[in-house]
């Protein structure tokens, strides 16, 4: 068995998230290992009281940029934990995580990069991490492009609960959005921002709802573009049969809900609700923008595919996609197959505790090199 190491994770972040749920998997995995965790967060954040209702030891941080009386306290905590990887899990995280782990004797840092973004100061990166763990290859490929050391890289996709979307329940999925057995439900799931093109899936409504008039666009997500979607769903005539559900605990039994789940991302760090939807079996149309090919594969038109495969930002064809996808169900049963075989297989959270470790074991050869 491998020495155990003692790890801290760092996290910035004043809601709950994707990366909130990774971070947490992540610290469940090292525990079960025999690893040490520490949990660096927010005081009274999600994160942080759902990590402290996990047995794991909270050390809280004050909700205010990287002071330096903030920096040389987090320092001496690492210290006193004998912290040997410091993991950043936000950017803001590595600013802050980075200085009061500069140099620390016997310790190495780490961050996860889940962006589809270029890095804003490559530097800072450079400078405050040992390694990069990357989201996907196209995250990975961004990070190299901006300077960052390729040997110093690491892709470590999103590690996925399989219980946690096996929970949902497709009947009360269904009741608790009033829908009938006849009602055609297309699901999105995502924070309304730009990135997600929500925009291009309400300009195809149309279309969809002259072949299938019963069909509702079911958006589960909250962000600043609510209000301009809503409008733009006025303007198309289309408000009647699109619901915005905001925030929602339910997401499994949503999944389970839908007929098509249909993400129209115009930029993605991986696209990691994709394996949720697939591990339920459930149909999907989706781009191929950013990291989304790690998920899904690149296979097109193959008959290996596991999605039907629309343009970014071209919402004509994301409306035939969509349509096409409603009326091939044997097409569409073969695809939940693969894709199911597929998420179970890659993108397990065994697999991204494991390369994580991996990861920091080799920056601390590396260091002790």
């Amino acid at each position: 068995m491998s020495e155990s190491l003692s790890f801290a994770i760092i996290s910035t972040q004043r809601s709950w998230g994707g990366g909130e749920e990774q971070a947490r998997q992540l610290a469940g995995g090292l525990r079960q290992r025999g690893h040490k965790c520490l949990i660096v967060a927010v005081g009274g954040c999600p994160f942080a009281e759902r990590m402290e209702s996990d047995g794991f030891p909270i050390v809280g941080l004050s909700s205010g940029g990287p002071a330096p009386w903030r920096i040389v306290q987090l320092r001496r905590m690492l210290h006193r934990a004998r912290a040997q990887a410091v993991y950043f899990n936000d950017a803001r995280a590595v600013t802050l995580g980075g200085l009061a782990a500069w140099r620390l004797a016997g310790a190495v840092t780490v961050a996860a990069r889940r962006t589809a973004f270029p890095l804003r100061s490559p530097a800072r990166y450079q400078w405050l991490c040992d390694r990069l763990f990357c989201v996907s290859r196209y995250a990975a490929e961004l990070c190299a492009q901006a300077g960052f050391p390729r040997d110093r890289l690491a892709v470590v996709h999103d590690g996925v609960d399989p219980d946690r979307v096996k929970s949902g329940d497709r009947g009360r999925g269904r009741a608790t959005l009033g829908l009938g057995d006849h009602d055609t439900m297309l699901l999105h799931v995502g924070n309304l921002n730009a990135c997600k093109g929500h925009r291009f899936l309400l300009d195809a409504m149309p279309a969809v709802l002259n072949r299938h008039p019963s069909a509702q666009l079911v958006l589960a997500g909250a962000g600043e573009l609510e209000a301009p979607l809503r409008e733009q769903a006025g303007r198309l005539n289309v408000q009647q049969r699109v619901r915005f559900l905001g925030f929602r605990r339910d997401v499994p039994d949503l999944i389970h809900a839908c007929d098509l789940f249909v993400f129209p991302s115009i930029c993605e760090g991986l696209g990691s609700t994709l394996i949720d939807v697939m591990l339920a079996g459930r149909p999907i149309v989706t781009t191929l923008a950013g990291g989304i090919p790690d998920v899904v594969g690149e296979t097109g038109d193959s008959p290996r595919r596991v999605a039907w495969i629309s343009p970014p930002g071209l919402a004509d064809e994301l409306g035939q996609t969509i349509v096409h996808a409603l009326e091939a169900p044997e097409e569409n049963a073969a695809m939940v197959n693969r894709a199911k075989v597929r998420a179970e297989s890659l993108f397990t959270v065994d697999r991204m505790v494991e390369a994580t470790l991996a990861g920091a074991r080799a920056a601390l050869s590396s260091r002790g090199n």
